[in-house]
């Protein structure tokens, strides 16, 4: 087979991690083994979900982004800030402060990614041609997406073909600033990203040849930096005059607010193991007659992102609240929304496609097709030989991941302890041959206490 090469932002420290095995375990797409008493992410499973990085007690597993050092360029320098970060200061703090705060970091220009929200629902409104195969599932968030293309290959058409409002700001950007900056200059875009899934959609887009974003900057680093220059900064007089978008606008990542925008019949689904679930039942057939799918991989959408420093149900609360403010001006303003992203809507629309989505090849038995089918055979045979418990002893999260790992020579059936006794007990393994099996798994030394 080919070598496939993937992107990821979820990284694992060896010298951090003890292979406790808690990150195998929560695993959504079962893409983490345990090897010499390490975990090993299997980069073609992986999809960046941060699920491992929740439940780390050693802190060994991280994110891996451009950081706020790759700012110091030079160049004209954008800031790409979701609303999800305002969402991090208490209400106290007036958006305007935050992307204040942020420009001070050594910044040219702040944006809001929401701006782009207005576009995306104009191109909502041309989505319903019978044509597109039903249900349409939304290309917001990178976790979903690559989700679908790891267990459910065959809902892959079924993702909508357009780029997120992150993708669709940072095109708006290059296209209205290009005059203000000098020949010798260049527009450079750093997002401030939520979560891991977006580092990679930046880095690596699914349906896209380059992203139009040059950097991606973990949200923590940015909050804790602009909290210094916030504090003493209460009850400035640095507000908007105007809305510069629609105020439902700053929820669009949060659960529940996108499935507004479709016709039909529309659902909401947060959380990856509620994804999940629901995507099952899709795939199966046991649900129909949906035209939408609105899902995150993280609990209450962006708010619950793995990078966010704050707790996501007040996050949810201030974007509430934060709307009100948006729906005043507003009103003052006699419902006009002075979006200037807007004025570039034919532009956007030429340059807002993606090609289709694929299943990830990688997950391929073999390229040849009556290769894979033996093989996956060969899998279902070995299954049923191995004892069913998915105690994870082996290293792999469950008998079946065994048996694949077995058939793609990762590991061998006597990786399974319950195997290794009946082996021992027909004298086809040796205890010291069944202990040096236990040390390729878990590591040398690992038991040495129980002595």
């Amino acid at each position: 087979m080919k070598d496939r090469n993937y992107t990821h932002s979820i990284q694992i420290d060896i010298n951090k991690c003890i292979g406790c095995s808690h990150c195998m375990r929560v695993c959504s797409t079962q893409a983490i083994r345990i090897v010499k008493g390490h975990a090993l992410i299997q980069p073609e499973r992986c999809i960046d979900c941060g699920e491992c990085y929740r439940v780390c007690p050693q802190r060994a597993v991280y994110a891996k982004d451009d950081g706020l050092k790759s700012a110091e360029k030079s160049g004209y320098k954008i800031a790409l800030v979701p609303s999800v970060f305002i969402g991090q200061f208490s209400s106290e703090y007036s958006a305007t402060q935050v992307m204040d705060a942020i420009k001070q970091l050594g910044f040219d220009d702040v944006f809001e990614v929401e701006q782009a929200v207005d576009f995306i629902k104009e191109e909502y409104m041309k989505l319903k041609s019978d044509e597109l195969q039903r249900p349409l599932i939304s290309s917001f968030c990178p976790a979903v997406v690559r989700l679908i293309q790891v267990k459910y290959p065959s809902l892959t058409h079924n993702i909508i073909r357009l780029k997120a409002p992150h993708d669709i700001a940072a095109i708006y950007l290059r296209e209205s600033k290009k005059n203000l900056v000098k020949e010798d200059s260049s527009i450079h875009i750093y997002y401030i990203t939520p979560c891991a899934a977006k580092i990679v959609a930046a880095l690596s887009p699914v349906g896209e040849d380059k992203s139009a974003i040059d950097s991606t900057i973990n949200m923590t680093e940015v909050y804790n930096r602009i909290s210094v220059i916030l504090i003493g900064e209460k009850n400035s007089g640095k507000h908007k005059t105007a809305a510069n978008m629609s105020p439902d606008s700053v929820q669009w990542s949060l659960s529940g607010t996108e499935k507004k925008y479709y016709a039909g019949r529309n659902l909401a689904i947060d959380g990856i193991e509620n994804v999940i679930e629901f995507l099952e039942k899709l795939e199966s057939g046991h649900i129909k007659d949906i035209d939408f799918l609105e899902m995150r991989a993280c609990d209450q959408g962006c708010a619950g992102g793995i990078l966010c420093p704050g707790n996501r149900f007040l996050t949810v609360e201030r974007l509430e609240q934060r709307q009100k403010r948006l729906e005043n001006l507003k009103s003052v303003n006699r419902g006009k929304v002075f979006n200037s992203l807007l004025d570039y809507s034919e532009k956007l629309h030429e340059s807002s496609g993606v090609d289709p989505v694929y299943p990830r090849d990688g997950l391929l038995l073999d390229d040849d097709m009556e290769k894979a089918l033996i093989k996956l055979q060969r899998i279902n045979r070995l299954e049923s030989y191995l004892p069913g418990f998915d105690c994870g002893a082996c290293g792999a999260p469950s008998c079946r991941n065994l048996a694949e790992d077995i058939i793609k020579d990762k590991a061998t059936i006597s990786h399974c302890v319950f195997v290794q006794r009946i082996m021992e007990k027909n004298y086809k393994l040796s205890p010291d041959q069944a202990f040096t099996v236990i040390e390729k798994i878990w590591g040398k030394g690992r038991l040495d206490k129980l002595y």
